[in-house]
């Protein structure tokens, strides 16, 4: 055989990966000795039969790089093989140049080789040197077959790989992910740099448009239509550095707006894997600290833009803040701004002057001259000092398939791609707008300090830093759109026609539903087809569509398309403990709460039928900021009633499905679709009195419900449970507001039913029986049918129903409470009661439905935790209105002590007369004589026998009343030595619940005179006194919800003193100790009080009351101020 030249040894990295089972089997072989230098010539020893190979097993045998580069060459998956087959091939070349011109004349002279010498030659060094094959003819045979089984399944296999690949739209040789970075000298990429969630990394520098400002995080529109997140902490150097912010709701709406041009700089990227699938969230920052890491002020030159944080706002400017702490920069306000500008901002501005002694960079905000800046070469610019959104000029130096590349800054070259081109609509020769060396202004769209690849744009709107306008709306169907361009691997651009025609793309994938093999032929340029948006790419302005027959195919295709009430069907996707995700065909996903899973209340877990893969039928509950929620309640999905999704549609007499979510005393709450809530007063739920809401209705139970009335400004919203609006009313039937009498027929647990005027029911709540939430329990307990009410007020009527209180408050101002809104005047104090209670105020019901709200500032005159301390529902409470909104019939109120105090005594003396009616209910049996209460009245001499002595105080039997005891607390003894047995006489001070207080102290018996045979209080001293007058007194006795006084100037008469008032039972008391001097106000006196009792008033409380001089003050007038005076110590506090 003729000699010919050794092959090279291949690279490490282009070494087949699976060798032939030829060379499998002979690498067990003695090797033998390294060949010669490449270039050198060697003729390999002869066979002795030679077998010429079959070209397949040639082929597996030979080299990759020597492979004849076919339809098989160059297998998808492999990007680096390209480039790596050039570099082998210039190697052999630069390897034969320096072999030396006389070698290559004497190969030029050998002849071709024979395929058997190439086996030889391919096998030699598996040989041992002088010896024949250790193959047989048969085994040789064999390995021969194995190799081109061999071959045929890996060219199988290439073809499946491709055939894959160019389904997905990526080519083996044309990775669009591959981030080019090089010089504009060598090999230059084919195709444009494109980010994509493949290649984006951390560090990487951006250019988007905010399209969301949430309450936590910002939604970013990026390169290609990518989506990024900024998180709250990621928004703002300042606010980090805790300067001022609000609230954490308002940090990302005070920094940036929608529609703004930001750079940003990649986090991280997490992978997140959903139902079988990787999702990618893509986590940036807005911080300039990130952004603009190492800048100094030498590299800022005049007319850079640079994007600054506003740091404060002082009278003649702005302070700016760029991220860094060698320098800052100011600039003066305009003299008309657009636009204002606040604290926490990021703006954008111009260089205008650098004042390198106080480093301080003077800026402008001009709009006009922001957008015309163009930075210049600066010698040491380096690639960290490239930011996003910078402008500057290039000159084009080659036209990529699917952009152009550009060079600009002396040393960088950078890529924009066809989205990104100076015309929005690329038509099919757009390349011929793109000379070589033509010069063009463009901007930077991102940059990858790994690879150095820079992408650029040169789009019209972004250059003039303007957001390009959105014209089309997502799920919109377009038809008539036209094909300006077809690109079989990218897919289709389109011109969408609208009021403003928009630029549209259509990928290779949503061409069809099926593969399309052949774009260029189905699709043609200039022809029209119709179009469905999918989404808006908003950086490029470009929106992407598909043209599948399935998007134009159901009633819904993205979030746009869904409405409230409408009736899908989806599939079952996951089942969390919360609920079940659901998937529609379209893609579009939503949530079906627990609780509407299934009719049932108290749903603990997920129904059975609720299955990963099942297809149920849904109806619609909501869809707010692409969150959409479904029910599966069958009486929801199968109604035939109209839906009601919005207060606007809410009609009186309209009868509709909802659910209930909340029930009270007072009535129920209702939600229908899309968050509209209604409210059910207790009259409308068709009760019967004394049934409760709870034994009836449950939450999430489904009810049909008529509209009574609706405020659509306010959203408010009053339902009926009863269908019929005609209801018989009888002429005498009580009004709202009037006072009745009635009779109790049964007690239920939480009322008292009673018939009115022998035809009407009323309901009397256990919280509308006293005034005091204390003697309400008492007196419930004492009732029993057939006792008569004498006065009741009609609060509101449910139906044939009425609600009624027998609050002694609520009976005496009966004629003062409003039920109107027009009848509230704000300055006004009025009597009414708490019906609910929340953390954000009070609720407070007057007459009928009329209902005003105190907030929890203006409820308690001191800071408190929870309001539920210190108010409970139903207590009675004067309110003093702030605040009457008759648009919105609203109603501002203050429940504070201090301004809303009583000016009388009705609180105590309402204590006093229905603790005399429970005394009475108490003690009414035969056994219990009739007169008792006169025997022991206040102020009297009464005898009785010591029966105890224990800690608390002496305890006394009457002869005559068994039925009541006696108590003389020690401090009342007087000295006196009391033995069991013994007989006593003392004065009567209080008598309550059946329990006669007594005092022994001499100065109070003495103050008795004998009247014939009967001892009674020497009333002339009493008589004195008059109201608002002024005196001094002795705390003799201290209640729970009074005290006991004795007045020394006036015969030692007692009184009583109130401890607390309507509003504030639950409040803290004040201290009295026993034998203290205070200060009172006389209240009223026992001629007029109908309790019989001297009521005083601590003057502290009577101050705010307009309380007129004493007689004592008014004798005390003639003093002037500085005279010397003499005076007696009267009190020590």
């Amino acid at each position: 055989s003729s000699p010919l030249r050794y092959p090279l040894p291949l690279k490490p990295h282009l070494k087949p990966k699976n060798p032939s089972p030829i060379r499998r089997r002979r690498r067990s072989q003695p090797q033998c000795p390294s060949p010669p230098p490449p270039g050198r010539l060697q003729t390999p020893e002869p066979l002795a039969h030679p077998l010429p190979p079959s070209p397949r097993a040639l082929a597996a045998m030979a080299p990759h790089g020597d492979r004849k580069k076919g339809k098989g060459a160059d297998r998808p998956g492999k990007p680096g093989l390209g480039p790596n087959r050039k570099e082998f091939k210039n190697h052999r070349k630069e390897e034969g140049e320096k072999a030396g011109g006389a070698e290559e004349q004497e190969q030029e002279q050998q002849p071709a080789p024979h395929p058997a010498a190439l086996f030889n030659a391919a096998d030699d060094g598996d040989f041992p040197r002088g010896g024949r094959s250790l193959l047989s003819r048969d085994e040789m045979a064999e390995a021969r077959t194995e190799a081109e089984v061999e071959f045929e399944k890996e060219e199988r296999r290439g073809k499946k790989k491709r055939k894959a690949n160019v389904s997905s739209g990526i080519d083996g040789d044309d990775d669009l992910g591959t981030l080019f970075g090089g010089a504009t000298t060598g090999k230059l990429p084919r195709f444009a740099n494109r980010i994509t969630l493949k290649n984006i990394s951390p560090s990487m520098k951006l250019w988007g448009v905010v399209i969301e400002v949430n309450q936590k995080d910002i939604i970013v529109s990026l390169p290609g239509g990518m989506r990024g997140f900024v998180r709250t902490e990621e928004v703002s150097d300042i606010a980090l550095h805790g300067n001022s912010k609000d609230n954490e709701g308002s940090v990302c709406a005070e920094v940036v707006h929608v529609g703004q041009l930001v750079p940003c700089m990649v986090l991280q990227v997490d992978d997140d894997k959903k139902e079988g699938k990787a999702h990618k969230r893509v986590w940036l920052s807005l911080r300039l600290s990130r952004m603009y890491k190492g800048l100094s002020l030498d590299a800022i030159q005049d007319g850079m833009v640079l994007t600054a944080q506003v740091k404060s706002v002082e009278d003649h400017g702005y302070i700016l803040y760029f991220g860094v702490s060698t320098f800052s920069g100011f600039m003066p306000k305009a003299g008309k701004e657009t636009v204002k500008i606040e604290s926490g901002q990021l703006i954008q501005c111009v260089v205008k002057g650098i004042d390198k002694a106080r480093s301080i960079i003077h800026l402008s905000s001009d709009e006009d001259l922001i957008s015309k800046s163009i930075i210049k070469d600066l010698k040491g610019l380096s690639i960290d000092h490239l930011i996003p959104g910078m402008m500057m000029s290039a000159r084009v130096h080659s036209v990529l398939e699917n952009g152009v590349m550009l060079s600009f800054l002396t040393y960088f070259t950078g890529t924009a791609d066809i989205f990104n081109l100076s015309s929005s609509f690329p038509s099919g020769n757009w390349k011929d707008d793109y000379s070589k060396n033509k010069k063009v202004n463009a901007r930077i769209l991102f940059v990858d300090p790994s690879t150095r690849a820079v992408g650029l744009t040169l789009n019209q709107h972004l250059l003039r830093l303007n957001v390009p306008p959105i014209n089309v709306k997502v799920g919109e169907i377009y038809d008539k759109s036209r094909v300006l361009r077809v690109d079989k691997k990218a897919g289709l651009f389109l011109e969408i026609p609208s009021p403003t025609p928009s630029p549209g793309f259509v990928s290779i994938h949503d061409v069809s539903d099926k593969d399309v093999k052949n774009v260029e032929k189905k699709f043609r340029e200039g022809s029209l087809t119709r179009v469905r948006v999918l989404g808006v790419r908003h950086l490029e302005g470009v929106a992407l569509g598909t043209l599948k027959d399935s998007a134009f195919e159901g009633s819904v295709f993205t979030h746009a398309d869904v409405k409230p009430g409408m009736v899908v069907r989806a599939k079952v996707v996951t089942v969390e403990p919360f609920g079940a995700i659901v998937q529609f065909s379209s893609g579009v996903k939503a949530l079906c709460p627990l609780p509407h899973m299934s009719e049932l209340d108290n749903i603990v877990k997920p129904p059975k039928k609720f299955k990963a893969g099942a297809e149920l039928l849904f109806r619609v509950l909501g869809c707010k900021s692409k969150r959409i929620t479904v029910t599966y309640k069958k009486s929801l999905v199968k109604s035939k009633l109209e839906v009601l999704a919005s207060y606007a549609d809410a009609k009186i007499g309209l009868v509709t499905h909802g659910w209930i979510t909340k029930i009270e005393k007072h009535g129920c709450f209702v939600r229908f679709y899309n968050g509209v809530q209604g409210f059910v007063s207790r009259s409308e739920l068709g009760l019967e009195p004394g049934i409760e809401a709870e034994s009836v209705y449950h939450v999430g139970q489904v009810v049909k419900c008529r509209i009574v009335s609706v405020v659509p400004t306010s959203r408010k919203l009053y339902v009926s449970f009863t269908m019929s609006s005609n209801r018989v009313i009888q002429a005498d039937t009580a009004k709202v507001g009037t006072i009745v009498s009635g009779v109790v027929e049964r007690l239920t647990p939480a009322t008292v039913v009673v018939s009115v005027n022998g035809f009407s029911k009323g309901s009397i709540l256990n919280e509308q029986l006293a005034d005091h939430h204390g003697q309400a329990a008492q007196l419930k307990n004492l009732l029993k049918p057939g006792h008569e009410f004498n006065q009741l007020l009609v609060l509101d009527t449910e139906g044939q129903n009425l609600v009624l209180s027998a609050k002694h408050s609520l009976i005496n101002t009966a004629n003062d409470i409003p039920s109107e809104i027009s009848q509230m005047q704000a300055g006004a104090v009025v009597h009414g009661y708490i019906c609910n209670i929340i953390e954000a105020g009070c609720f407070v019901r007057f007459l009928g439905h009329l209902t005003g709200f105190s907030p929890k500032d203006k409820a308690v005159d001191r800071p408190i935790e929870k309001l539920s301390d210190v108010f409970c529902v139903g207590q009675s409470v004067r309110s003093h209105v702030l605040n009457v909104n008759a648009e919105s019939a609203r109603v501002k109120l203050s429940l504070q002590q201090s301004m809303c105090s009583s000016p009388d005594c009705s609180f105590i003396q309402g204590y006093f007369l229905l603790d005399q009616k429970i005394a009475a209910l108490k003690y009414s049996g035969p056994s219990t004589s009739h007169d008792w209460v006169k025997y022991f009245g206040i102020g009297s001499l009464v005898k009785g026998e010591v029966g105890a002595i224990e800690e608390y105080g002496v305890i006394l039997n009457f002869k005559d009343h068994p039925d009541v005891v006696g108590l003389i607390e020690h401090h009342q003894l007087g000295g006196s030595t009391v033995k069991v047995g013994s007989s006593v006489k003392g004065l009567v001070v209080d008598l309550s619940d059946g329990v006669v207080n007594l005092s022994l102290k001499p100065e109070l018996v003495g103050s008795v005179s004998k009247d014939g045979k009967k001892k009674k209080r020497h009333r002339a001293a009493v008589l004195d006194l008059e109201l608002r007058e002024e005196v001094n007194a002795v705390v003799e006795i201290v209640k729970d919800s009074y005290v006991v006084l004795s007045v020394p100037e006036y015969n030692h008469a007692i009184g009583f003193a109130p401890l607390m008032d309507y509003n504030s039972q639950l409040l803290p008391q004040h201290h009295y100790d026993n034998g203290q001097c205070i200060t009172v106000v006389v209240g009223s006196i026992p001629s007029s009080d109908p309790s019989g009792r001297l009521i005083l008033l601590p003057k502290g409380s009577a101050q705010d009351s307009n309380i007129s001089s004493s007689k004592r003050a008014k004798k005390k007038s003639d003093y002037k101020v500085g005279s010397l005076v003499e005076a007696e110590v009267q009190l020590f506090s």
